[in-house]
């Protein structure tokens, strides 16, 4: 009989964590555990973390990666990173010889440190840069939420996988943010052990924490001037509840697409609109053919950056999607037509049929104080008369974000 060969060591947990990367990332239903590997990532952690100025239970996990850097040089790219395993076997068959990129700066850490820094003042710079997000973000588009111009922008992993085969060893070893910070972590512990190391090694660390300081000078500035040049203006959009501020979930959002795979109504799609790029790929809501459901919160559970505040359902009352909005030219009511149909699915009892400006035509009233914009009505509604408009981050209830 044939035997199976089992393969141990680095490279077979990292294919087994591959293998499950990518069953957590497919469009399945997984509920909170959907694309659960971007928790993984302390790049993304501290990145979030820094412009929240916020720290959930959920951080812990990319928090207890990033102390195994400081023990082992690299423990996610050697044990776990899904990316950092198909670009290496994307690069062992490239023609080229990882050896001629030797003359090619290293500048994963600055990439790092410049992002963390900039995080710091409210601007997380290359966040986008996520290997992990780059990884999910492919999966996406097979959930069938994106058009062609939104198939096409998740396109970053493939575009990976490509560079490793034209210049192996690029990305993991020069470029990604993630391997990076774990490189900043074991320069961290070389530098506290120089300390009691000789004369040169005292000198080596010296240089390395200038470079460091340079790199987080350039980032904290880079946080401070560039949200001044980048335009917030545009169409507005209905965006997930307990999203953050416009301008903060523009930059925040890393476009990993686990809110979209998550949503059980799959009423969440990327915005492919070019008019206006700072906001291109993030998640917006469509009432096609669902709304959003009151008793569900997956979506902030899954969010990795934080760009969805994690809230309870027991408070969704209070989250602020939207206005719902009745055109009564459309409206049965008005052509003398029984129908009571949006006030049936309101759950928030914020939509009433009573007496309007026309004699005594019973009409929809609308409560804009108990209205959250969830959709129910509109999809409900068989002439399309309401639809949701979205509203200004002022007039958002802000959600506290659990702690625990």
């Amino acid at each position: 009989m044939a035997r199976i060969k089992i393969r141990t060591g680095p490279a077979g947990i990292r294919l087994i964590s591959t293998l499950l990367a990518t069953l957590l990332a497919l469009p399945l239903t997984w509920g909170i555990f959907t694309g659960f590997y971007l928790w993984l990532s302390p790049f993304i952690m501290f990145n979030a973390v820094l412009t929240l100025k916020g720290f959930i239970f959920l951080n812990t996990v990319a928090l207890a990666v990033l102390v195994t850097a400081f023990l082992k040089k690299r423990f996610f790219c050697v044990y776990l990173c899904p990316v950092g395993y198909t670009c290496d076997t994307i690069s062992r068959v490239s023609p080229l010889k990882a050896s001629c990129l030797k003359k090619i700066p290293d500048i994963s850490q600055w990439i790092a440190l410049i992002s963390i820094t900039s995080a710091a003042a409210g601007l997380p710079l290359f966040i986008l840069l996520d290997p992990l997000a780059l990884f999910h973000g492919f999966f996406t588009s097979l959930a069938g939420n994106s058009e062609l111009a939104g198939i096409l922008a998740l396109a970053g992993f493939p575009l990976l996988l490509a560079l490793h085969y034209f210049f192996p060893n690029l990305w993991c070893a020069k470029l990604c943010p993630l391997g990076g910070l774990q490189n900043i972590a074991w320069d961290l512990r070389s530098n506290v052990h120089s300390l009691f190391s000789d004369e040169n090694e005292s000198k080596r660390g010296f240089s390395a924490g200038r470079r460091y300081l340079i790199s987080a000078g350039a980032g904290l500035a880079a946080g401070l001037f560039l949200p001044k040049q980048i335009n917030p203006y545009g169409k507005p959009l209905i965006r997930p509840p307990g999203s953050v501020p416009e301008d903060t979930f523009n930059t925040l959002c890393i476009r990993c697409g686990n809110c979209i795979r998550s949503c059980p109504t799959k009423i969440l799609f990327h915005d492919i609109n070019t008019s206006r790029l700072i906001s291109f790929m993030t998640p917006e809501v469509r009432f096609n053919k669902g709304y959003c459901l009151e008793d569900c919160n997956l979506c902030s559970m899954v969010c990795p950056s934080g760009s969805i505040s994690l809230f309870d359902t027991k408070d969704k009352k209070q989250i602020i999607m939207g206005k719902a909005e009745i055109e009564l030219d459309k409206c049965w009511l008005s052509d003398n037509r029984e129908c009571n149909r949006c006030q049936i699915s309101c759950r928030y009892d914020a939509l009433a049929i009573g007496t309007g400006e026309i004699g005594k035509e019973a009409l929809p009233v609308i409560d804009p104080e108990l209205c959250t914009g969830c959709g129910a009505c509109a999809v409900i509604c068989p002439p399309g008369a309401i639809k949701i408009n979205p509203v200004e981050t002022k007039d958002k209830v802000k959600v506290l974000i659990i702690q625990a």
